[in-house]
């Protein structure tokens, strides 16, 4: 006997509307952070059937990821507007990134925001550290913030040394304030004179700058003997005034309203950069900040409904919550080819994360969803394409954490070259991973399954 897979929200399903536990026992009431989609009870594996002629997810018509209907539910639902005339430039993986982040610290003049989740102190957190002291004791306004949990593991050392050189250091949160571990800020930015910025996945340690000495966390223990996939984008134009209201609103939450003056210091006229051909918007998450509840959530869902052709995606941890994976699987329904890019669990740093993700793959995969495992090195990566035209890059894991938990920044990017330059990047990454295929999800035990149903009902913590 297996344990049978969650379906998809909105799927026609043969099963009992109430979920039952492996033992058969009636499971608690679903709650609004409930994640197991309504219909799973433990049973051999089913196909999913769709009733005789019901209309298909194709007959619902699309109004694309470059039409005006599409930019203007953005604009309602995610709290951002779309900017014209940047720069936009990927920077894959840590190596790439980091010697950016080097360069534009090196050149700044007036200003420094930088915030992570994780600021280690390893040979890379020491680094950056000493760079923002050595640019504060010339004069330069360093702010800094950084989660207290996200950053546990840091030496307290690093941050009163650059608080002795000057640097504005804010924590939010509290390291053993176990009862709001789960409100965290996982947002990252690098702003520097208000004219340049970098947004992505990456954190501050080893293993993002480059790889092979950072200790990973939980289910992995040892020493990582890979670099970990990751991307970047740095953005100039006039989109960065937005990067830097979503750092303000936070530095103001840590500190007070700022000064007249130093928000006019933060924020330098900008125009169109020559030869921009980028639009932009900065779309910031906060579950506790009215107007920013969900915004990512939406943004990611948007999409998907509007793609007509393609969808990639490449996800650290690709546990989405129901309304997604609904989208997703009606997605594939109506013909776009959709593929993903996740970690397996050999290559996670939190492998049980990849347990209860399997559990969600059946149906998106019945529809036509593609799935592939990264093998080696940890994917870190939080990017998707749609249609080869829009493109997401930020700090947003496709799953509940940054759905109801964390505050999270992305940008959404019109531009096909951004576009073509992510799609290219996922297909040279193909090598690295392996197809999740029905057949490999079918002879999975009844333990392996039973371990997939446990960890998938606290999937909206993850």
């Amino acid at each position: 006997m297996k344990i049978q897979r969650s379906q998809a929200q909105g799927v026609a399903s043969p099963q009992s509307s109430q979920t039952k536990t492996p033992s058969g026992a009636p499971a608690a009431p679903s709650t609004s952070k409930a994640w197991a989609a309504k219909g799973a009870a433990p049973a051999t594996r089913a196909s999913t059937p769709v009733a005789p002629g019901a209309p298909t997810a194709s007959a619902v018509p699309r109004a694309g990821v470059r039409s005006a209907v599409f930019e203007a539910q953005l604009d309602r639902e995610t709290s951002s507007r779309s900017l014209a005339g940047n720069k936009v430039q990927m920077l894959f993986d840590g190596v790439n990134s980091f010697a950016e982040r080097n360069k534009m610290i090196d050149g700044a003049k007036e200003s420094i925001c930088f915030q992570t989740f994780i600021f280690n102190s390893d040979d890379t957190g020491w680094e950056l550290a000493h760079k923002l002291s050595a640019k504060a004791k010339e004069g330069v306004q360093v702010r800094v913030i950084y989660d207290a949990v996200g950053s546990g593991r840091a030496d307290p050392k690093m941050f009163e040394m650059m608080k002795k050189a000057g640097v504005d250091v804010q924590p939010y949160g509290e390291k053993y304030k176990v009862w709001d571990a789960n409100d965290r800020w996982h947002e990252k930015h690098l702003i520097v004179d208000g004219r340049a910025s970098v947004q992505g996945g990456m954190n501050v340690a080893n293993e993002y700058a480059f790889g092979g000495s950072g200790k990973q966390v939980f289910s992995r223990g040892a020493q990582g003997s890979e670099a970990w996939r990751d991307a970047d984008m740095k953005l100039e134009g006039p989109a960065v005034a937005d990067t830097m209201k979503a750092f303000v609103r936070n530095w103001e939450e840590l500190t007070g309203k700022m000064s007249d003056g130093d928000r006019q210091k933060l924020f330098p006229k900008l125009t169109e950069v020559t030869g921009g051909a980028s639009s932009v918007r900065v779309v910031q998450s906060n579950p506790e900040v009215k107007g920013l509840v969900g915004t990512n959530d939406k943004l990611y869902l948007r999409a998907i409904e509007n793609a007509t052709k393609s969808i990639t995606i490449e996800n650290a941890y690709f546990l989405p919550p129901p309304e997604i994976r609904k989208a997703l699987t009606a997605a594939a329904q109506r013909g776009v080819e959709v593929k993903v890019m996740t970690n397996s669990r050999a290559s996670n740093d939190m492998g049980f994360v990849s347990d209860a993700a399997r559990y969600f793959y059946d149906d998106m995969m019945k529809a036509g969803v593609q799935i592939f495992e990264k093998q080696g090195g940890t994917l870190h990566a939080k990017t998707a394409t749609f249609d080869g035209q829009f493109s997401v890059v930020g700090s947003v894991n496709m799953n509940g954490r940054s759905k109801n938990q964390d505050a999270e920044v992305a940008l959404a990017v019109q531009d096909d070259s951004t576009a073509k330059a992510l799609e290219q990047r996922f297909a040279s990454g193909l090598k690295q991973t392996v197809p999740v295929a029905m057949a490999d999800l079918n002879k999975e035990s009844f333990t392996t399954n039973l371990k997939q149903w446990a960890l998938s009902t606290f999937a909206w913590t993850f």
